[in-house]
């Protein structure tokens, strides 16, 4: 199936200025997201094709790029999240629709551990260079609050039985009464991505 983001390493842009990285290096790359219900979300996307970031959450790399960015981010939106809805094969809707793993760093003021612990789901303590060992070949969700770096930190695995598609996505816009326009593909809140794109790119 093509490719979305490896089609944005041959600058081919589907979505114009939405598709230009606004950092990069020899590994990877961070866009404003598609759906931004807020602005400020931002995309960070390995250039080597794969599924889910399970692998690169060991790696001193992810470490350094993410590390570059959130001081950017910071001073502009304040507190800011990861997340990841890590998928294994293509075509599954824990994917959202793209077979191409990608983290999502997005400023938000409030934890949402505690909407975590009331879902129907099942979450563990878990460092993210441990997801490989934990989630073996299966789907997951993982989460985790950024303290102005970051370093490997506790966050919240989810192993998951079934697919679960924009779960994250959907807790952000319920926070901002926008629960009916959750889904990106509907939703594309382009404006606020013209806006990440503007005010990220003055500050770095």
């Amino acid at each position: 199936m093509e490719c979305r983001f490896c089609n944005i390493l041959q600058k081919s842009y589907a979505y114009g200025e939405i598709d230009k990285p606004i950092f990069e290096n020899d590994k990877f790359f961070a866009i404003s997201s598609l759906g931004s219900i807020i602005e400020g979300w931002l995309l960070i996307i390995p250039k080597n094709h794969t599924l889910s970031m399970k692998d690169f959450y060991q790696q001193d790399d992810l470490k350094e790029f993410v590390n570059n960015i959130l001081p950017v981010m910071e001073q502009k939106y304040g507190k800011v999240i990861a997340f990841e809805h890590g998928t294994n094969k293509e075509g599954s809707p824990t994917g959202c629709g793209t077979d191409h793993a990608h983290l999502h760093l997005v400023p938000f003021p409030k934890s949402l551990i505690n909407k975590l612990e009331h879902s129907n789901l099942n979450w563990t303590e878990c460092r993210p260079s441990d997801i490989n060992n934990f989630s073996k070949h299966k789907e997951y969700l993982f989460y985790t609050e950024l303290n102005n770096k970051w370093d490997n930190s506790q966050g919240y695995l989810s192993i998951l039985d079934f697919p679960v598609s924009q779960f994250f996505r959907k807790l952000i816009a319920d926070y901002y009464g926008k629960f009916e326009k959750s889904n990106y593909k509907e939703f594309q809140f382009i404006e606020n991505s013209i806006k990440t794109i503007k005010n990220l790119k003055l500050s770095a």
